[in-house]
């Protein structure tokens, strides 16, 4: 009798990466649909400078060139431990500013990220930076860059403002107020 060789219907290669992946991928594409504006049925809070943004941004001597306008976290079930930020940043300096880190104490840690579209496919994926042009605007939205909060430490209400700073690669940096609302 010849003995037949074992076969395995398992794939080679880094299957489980690839899948851990693509499920972040699809999350926060998930998140990133839900959390389209909506008309706002209030007013529109003024834009927060870094003298207005909160007491420790006002107390540092150094504090970022930026205005920050539409602000706002958004609001996920419980149980879902990350969600994204938003807003609009106006640069009120004459060069660019590189932010490198985000942080705030509502999340076990925070990211910078970048959305691409290549080859009729949208990712995203955490970058070391995102620029402010000097005199422009970085938009943080839905449908591009953005920040994410990672590991809630709770969940989060809508009504509820949370901090959140951001550092440039100066040291400088900028802490706002954001709202949480629902997508």
């Amino acid at each position: 009798m010849k003995e037949r060789p074992m076969t395995s219907t398992r794939r080679a290669g880094p299957a489980r990466p690839l899948l851990i992946a693509a499920l972040l991928i699809l999350a926060a594409a998930l998140a990133a649909a839900l959390l389209r504006p909506r008309p706002a049925t209030t007013s529109t809070p003024a834009p927060q400078t870094a003298s207005q943004a909160s007491p420790a941004a006002t107390a540092a001597s150094s504090t970022l060139p930026a205005r920050v306008m539409d602000a706002r976290v958004v609001a996920v079930p419980p149980g879902i431990r990350e969600t994204s930020v938003f807003a609009t940043l106006r640069s009120t300096g004459d060069a660019d500013v590189r932010l490198t880190e985000v942080s705030s104490p509502a999340a076990g840690h925070a990211m910078l990220m970048v959305t691409r579209t290549e080859d009729n496919m949208t990712g995203m994926s955490m970058t070391d930076a995102l620029t402010l042009p000097a005199g422009g605007t970085l938009t943080l939205s839905d449908t591009g860059d953005h920040l994410m909060l990672m590991d809630l430490t709770e969940p989060l209400q809508p009504g509820q403002t949370i901090p959140i700073t951001l550092t440039d690669d100066q040291g400088r940096s900028l802490t706002i107020q954001a709202p949480v609302m629902k997508p």
